[in-house]
């Protein structure tokens, strides 16, 4: 089966840009920042889709630049994760070698392939297509 498939990376916030992308979409992934801030934004988004009808648009959301040695971040993860029954299992840490995909303007199957880091994007994206596929 062919499946087609475009990612446009938006920056956040509700702009023209974004508005018109979610109305194209069939599933907008939405990194999470652990933080207040970040959960605030991921509920804003749920309730403007929500408003505009979009019943058959999926939202999933997923935390990124995760440190479990921060309190916070476990404290939010432990709350959203109750608010939030869509958010993926898979969570990607905050760590170096995912930074340096900027640094060296490649994704992580380019440079290290057979790395932790991805490794997780990889389950990632197996995540995201059981649930777009279920």
């Amino acid at each position: 089966e062919l499946c087609d498939t475009l990612v446009l990376d938006c920056p956040p916030g509700m702009s023209l840009l974004s508005e018109n992308v979610l109305r194209a979409a069939d599933a907008i992934i939405v990194p999470v920042l652990p933080s207040p801030l970040s959960l605030r934004m991921l509920e804003q988004l749920q309730s403007f889709v929500a408003a505009e009808g979009w019943s058959d648009l999926a939202i999933l959301p997923f935390f990124s630049m995760v440190d479990r040695r921060r309190s916070l971040h476990e404290q939010v993860i432990a709350e959203a994760r109750s608010r939030f029954p869509s958010l993926l299992k898979c969570e990607v840490p905050y760590w170096s070698e995912i930074e340096r995909m900027s640094v060296r303007r490649a994704p992580l199957p380019a440079f290290a392939p057979h790395s932790p880091a991805a490794q997780i994007y990889a389950a990632l994206w197996k995540e995201i297509d059981s649930r777009l596929r279920p």
